[in-house]
This record gives structure tokens, C-alpha cells and sequence, in this order.
């Protein structure tokens, strides 16, 4: 062989020599990238799949407020201001002689119009201008600052409970006037203003 041939021979055997180390790298390289990429790809899902979403704490409703009933009378206790439960407190004198104008309603008829109430002590009166008159026990105490008081009629029953007839009543008193308005929330409901001062 002569010395082109074998320098011709070196050249090209060089040349593939250098072109299959380059697809090596080439392949090798892009081999590296997959296995990144795939790595990648898997941690990816696994920390998806530790994120599970936590499960939600349900909202904590608001307890129904109790329901708004008149209470059936087991002690003789004047009602609180919203007239659900038996408040107990100081106990107030309401005695005297009052005039005034009377009113009822929701219960049982009492009557109405100009009457006179007597109480002594825990005991009243009372006497309507049309001729009726009805007598019973009646129960003062301060609660938050105000009179409270319940008037049990001894000869009034309240036919669905076979029960006396009881009024819920604020009482307030000045001098010798005394106002009687219906405590809140009750159904039956009674009042008595004092009467106006003649001139």
C-alpha cells in the first residue's frame, strides 16, 4: 500500500472514529435529560399526591333560641323581662289603693275600662266601674332594675290548663300612681294606667 492510500486510510478511520464518540455524547446527554425529566415528573406526583386536601371543619351553627312560650305557673315567682323562666330577686311592696283604667287581652276577660286595685301586702283587689270584681294574689320582685310582677286570679281557670289566670306585668309606682304594663313575650296581656287627675 502506498503512503496516500495508507494516509487516506488514517484520515477516514479519524474521522468515524470522532463521529461515533460525538453520538455517544449526543445519546448520553439526551439519556441524562429523560431521567431528570422523569424524576422530576415523579416527584411531582408524589408531592401531589401527599397534598391531599385536608378535610373541612364543619361551621359550628348557632343554638335555635329557645321558643318563646308562656310558662306554666308552678310557684308563685313573678316572670323575668322576656317571661322564659322564674327570676328570683328582691321582693317589692306594692300596696295601696290605686285608680286607673284597666285592660286585657289575650286571656281570660278580666274587663276593662275604669277600675279601682287594692293590694295589701301579697293580696289584691280589683273592682272594674261596671260592677265586676275580682280578687287573687300578687307577687313583686326587682329584677335588672325593674318591678316584675304576676297577678294570680283565684277565681278566673284558664280552661286549657285548669289553672288560675296569671298576668305578667312591669310594675312601676309613684307616689300613689301606679302603672301596670305587660311583661314582654306574654300572650295574655294586662294594663292598668293611673287615671288623670281631675282640675
Amino acid at each position: 500500500m502506498s503512503n496516500k492510500s495508507t494516509l487516506r486510510f488514517l484520515v477516514v478511520l479519524l474521522f468515524a472514529a470522532f463521529a461515533s464518540a460525538a453520538l455517544v455524547l449526543v445519546d448520553a446527554s439526551a439519556l441524562g435529560q429523560n431521567a431528570n425529566s422523569s424524576t422530576t415528573e415523579e416527584s411531582a406526583q408524589n408531592d401531589n399526591a401527599n397534598m391531599a386536601p385536608r378535610p373541612r371543619r364543619g361551621r359550628r351553627g348557632r343554638r335555635p333560641a329557645p321558643a318563646v312560650t308562656d310558662i306554666a305557673v308552678i310557684a308563685p315567682v313573678a316572670q323575668d323581662d322576656d317571661s322564659r323562666g322564674d327570676l328570683s330577686g328582691e321582693k317589692v311592696d306594692l300596696s295601696g289603693t290605686y285608680t286607673g283604667n284597666l285592660s286585657t287581652t289575650g286571656g281570660q276577660d278580666v274587663g276593662s275600662g275604669p277600675a279601682t286595685l287594692t293590694i295589701t301586702g301579697e293580696t289584691f283587689t280589683l273592682t272594674t266601674e261596671g260592677g265586676a270584681s275580682h280578687n287573687g294574689r300578687i307577687y313583686a320582685v326587682l329584677t335588672r332594675g325593674a318591678t316584675s310582677a304576676a297577678l294570680y286570679f283565684a277565681d278566673i281557670t284558664e280552661p286549657t290548663t285548669n289553672t288560675v289566670a296569671v298576668y305578667n306585668v312591669r310594675a312601676r309606682k309613684r307616689g300613689d300612681r301606679l302603672t301596670l304594663t305587660p311583661a314582654p313575650y306574654t300572650k295574655a296581656k294586662l294594663t292598668f294606667t293611673p287615671a288623670r287627675a281631675r282640675r
